[in-house]
This record gives C-alpha cells, structure tokens and sequence, in this order.
C-alpha cells in the first residue's frame, strides 16, 4: 500500500480510471473501510488522495481493488472509495458532493453505491431493517449541479435508484443480513425523503414528509442520487433504519437515534457493501445510462 502525505495547496493526485465508486457515510461510522473489514479478495492499493475540481480540492480518497478470485467473471476491477459525510472533515460543507461527482465523472464511473442510515416515518418500516427504496423526494432538487450548460441535457427522473443493481444488492444481503430484521426491496416502492444534516428532522418535518408519501428520511440520498444520474451513471442506495417512527415523535427523548442499533450494524453493513461491490465490479450499461440525454442545439443557442 503507498501512503501519501497530505497534499500542499495547489497539489493534486491523477484520477484513476475506474467503472465503480462506494461513498462511505453514516452507516460505517467508526470503521475504516475496507481495513478493518476484512472481506476477502479487496485491498487497498492508495489512500489519502486528494484531486483538483473546478472548485478545489476533494480529500479523502482510496483507491481499492478487487481480485479476479472473487469478481464473478475472474477479472482483477479497481474502486474509487470516498467518505461522504465527512469530506471536508472541519466543515459542514453540502457543496462537497459537487466536487465528488465531478472526480468520478472524470474517472468514468458508471455504477455508485452509497452507504448511509435513515429514520423510518413508516410505522412498518423497523430499526434494523436494510431499506432500498424506489424513489427519492427532495423538493429543491440538488443545488449543485454537474449539468454543462443550462439547457444541454435532460436528466430523468425516472428509475432514480438502479434496479439491477438492487438486485445484486439484496442478494448478497440475503446471505449476511441479521435474520430478526428485514430486508425491503425496491420492488416494493419505498420513498426516501431528503433534508441536509447535521440538524435532524423535527417532528413537524417528519410529518410534512409522512403526508407527501416518504417512508423513510435520508440526509445524503438526494445530491449522491441526482448526480450519479447526471454524470450517466447508475446508482444504489445501502441505507439501514437508526430511528422508528415514533423515536421522531417523542419530544421527551433528547435524542432520536435509538442505542445499539448503529454498533451493532455498522460492520455488516460494511461487509455488505464490499461484497456488494464485488458482484457489480465488471457490469456492463443498462437502462440507467439512457436517462441522461442531449438536448437540440438550437434550445441553448437560440433565445
């Protein structure tokens, strides 16, 4: 493994070209991933980069490999991995996605899978339960978009969360996934609603969010989900329940996460992850990669 020292102004490492990105977040909170993972067949070959965008520097990232003896077609694929929520780490910065989304856009990435926890406004939908849900509700859309030009591309809305990609996903939740909690596929239509941390929801907002059909709250979904759209690429959320629906309610508790559940999920979650991965590594396109189109000229020319 090559260590980097930390990069002086102006300073930036080549991005490496790879097909797949995992974004670490909430739901691997105290775990280096993958070191203190262990999954078979994943190593790290870089860490600590740090690459120049538009907007200045993104930090923070690893570069993981895959071995050809655990990919499903036998060939040795290469990840960029990044930690979501805490890049930059002395800042609340939502701006960071941008930058993000533009280092893998550059690296050609065409599958995302990102990990995070949610609260359930679902009172059906349980702490424990891994959820991919069909459909994301974020009313102001991202506010940093990749999009060049104002009127060049369409980026559907349609089939936000990949479904193929989902497939893989539950099945290899299907062989770790703790038995006493649930697995809720996107067949089901589940509806992720989006509000930016670090302040969680209050419970007027928790209920706003209920009526317009959420089921369950996510504070990184939107812009991970938007932007993986706008740079072509297909995307999957791996998001488990910390909060039940009537941990928003209860105005007498201080907080709202409910004990135990994050530490005793967050190693599976990363094991699903890395495992996860390993069975995208090496997809070919699929329908998510049509729904970023280029509009006629003459709708940015003419006015």
């Amino acid at each position: 493994m090559t260590e980097h020292a930390p990069l002086s102004a102006g300073q930036s490492h080549a991005i490496p070209q790879v097909k797949l990105a995992l974004i670490t977040g909430s739901a691997n909170w105290g775990l280096a991933i993958p070191e203190d993972i262990g999954v078979e067949g994943v190593s790290v070959i870089e860490r600590d980069l740090s690459f120049m965008t538009p907007w200045g520097c993104s930090d923070n990232w690893k570069l993981l490999e895959f071995d050809g003896s655990v990919t499903p077609d036998g060939q040795t694929y290469r990840a960029l991995c990044m930690y979501s929520h805490g890049n930059p780490r002395h800042e609340i910065d939502h701006s960071c996605h941008r930058r993000a989304f533009w280092v893998l856009q550059e690296a050609g990435v065409r599958q995302v899978l990102a990990c995070s926890t949610i609260g359930a406004l679902n009172k059906a939908i349980q702490p424990g339960d891994l959820v991919i849900n069909a459909d994301i509700i974020e009313l102001t859309q991202t506010p940093y978009s990749l999009l060049p030009g104002r009127q060049s591309f369409d980026a559907s809305g349609k089939a936000i969360v990949c479904a193929e990609c989902s497939e893989v996903l539950v099945g290899a939740a299907r062989e770790i996934w703790p038995a006493q909690c649930r697995i809720h596929g996107i067949e089901q239509g589940l509806v992720a609603a989006h509000a930016y941390g670090p302040r969680l929801t209050t419970p007027a907002e928790a209920l706003a969010f209920r009526s317009m059909g959420a089921d369950v709250m996510n504070h990184s979904i939107a812009p991970e989900a938007t932007l993986s759209r706008e740079i072509g690429a297909c995307f999957v959320p791996l998001a488990f329940v910390t909060a039940g629906f009537n941990d928003y309610m209860d105005r007498n508790r201080g907080t709202l996460l409910q004990d135990g559940v994050l530490p005793s999920l967050s190693r599976v979650a990363s094991e699903l992850a890395l495992k996860t991965a390993i069975q995208m590594a090496g997809r070919g396109e699929c329908s998510c990669h049509e729904l970023k189109t280029p509009q006629p000229r003459e709708r940015a020319s003419r006015f």
